[in-house]
């Protein structure tokens, strides 16, 4: 009997507690309540709203930054690359715009752009490392090179096939396209040898909350690998390589943090990166190599203006 009591005083205390705020729900606390809530709506509206008030002025701030840049890059670049023929290589996941702001450039500095070709993610695959490096004997026939390293023989190769002419670029350059699987596809045919290469590659690989991305460039892929292939590149030819120099996996900051042999430029997608491009040719061919833009291992913002 004692047990049914306290069951029973329990029940009847919820049912109280539940009239009694069914009461002060409909009374006195429904103004205050509403009120409060009506606050915190009208307050996080206004901080909507103030925040893409900002965001728009940045984004006009950073359209006319832009703008004035290309523009000075006008003047700045005027005869720099006078007569020089330049072929662009894409890496593979590159903004065609990227591609598209760096070739206007170089039309302004003077050069005419001979052709493009897309390098896969052949030459990166972990599960054809032992490929590339069987293959690369191939190359070597048509090579005047002293590196044992497949990687690096293979950017030679590269290099030369779109730097020369005659039957040794020829040969390479169908070895480079053959296959279901090739390590380069062509995008517009090279007109001819070209005296210059740039290397474009994709926008940062982190996230948009600026922490490092999880994946780590896939168990499958090698960002290493470019090192010795971009170093292959350079060691033939005049070349600058455009990327991205914020996440770890990134091309640009894996170049620097192994102290490539490779003129570099980081920031890819914005206008300083595509100005500079010419001068960091010029000043490449003239026999100083350098890492230019924001990021870290930049030697300076800009390359050195062509004398």
């Amino acid at each position: 009997m004692i047990d049914f009591r306290y069951h029973l005083v329990s029940l009847i205390s919820v049912f109280l507690a539940l009239a009694v705020g069914v009461v002060l729900g409909a009374g006195p606390l429904q103004n205050s309540l509403g009120s409060a809530l009506n606050d915190q709506v009208t307050s996080l509206r206004a901080d909507r709203n103030d925040l893409q008030s900002r965001l728009e002025q940045t984004e006009a701030a950073v359209n006319d930054r832009d703008d004035y840049i290309t523009a000075a890059g006008e003047s700045l670049l005027a005869g720099v690359l006078d007569g020089k023929r330049v072929v662009i290589v894409a890496m593979p996941d590159t903004d065609g715009s990227d591609i598209d702001a760096v070739t206007t450039e170089l039309n302004v500095a003077g050069a005419t752009v001979t052709g493009r070709v897309n390098l896969t993610t052949a030459w990166t695959e972990v599960g054809r490392e032992s490929f590339r490096s069987t293959y690369s004997g191939q190359f070597t026939g048509y090579l005047e090179t002293s590196s044992s390293d497949g990687n690096t023989i293979l950017g030679e190769g590269l290099a030369t096939a779109l730097t020369t002419e005659g039957e040794n670029a020829t040969a390479l350059m169908e070895l480079l396209t053959a296959s279901d699987t090739p390590l380069v596809t062509v995008d517009a045919e090279p007109s001819g040898p070209a005296d210059m290469i740039v290397v474009i590659g994709p926008r940062t690989a982190a996230t948009t909350s600026g922490t490092e991305p999880t994946a780590e460039a896939t168990t499958q892929e090698d960002p290493a690998a470019w090192t010795a292939a971009l170093t292959g590149v350079a060691s033939a030819a005049t070349t600058v390589v455009v990327g991205a120099g914020d996440a770890d996996t990134d091309l640009v900051t894996v170049l620097r943090a192994a102290g490539a042999p490779v003129t570099t430029i980081d920031s890819v997608g914005q206008a300083t990166a595509a100005v500079s491009v010419p001068l960091a040719l010029a000043s490449t061919a003239a026999g100083t190599r350098g890492n230019y833009g924001f990021d870290d291992g930049a030697d300076a913002i800009i390359p050195p203006a062509a004398s």
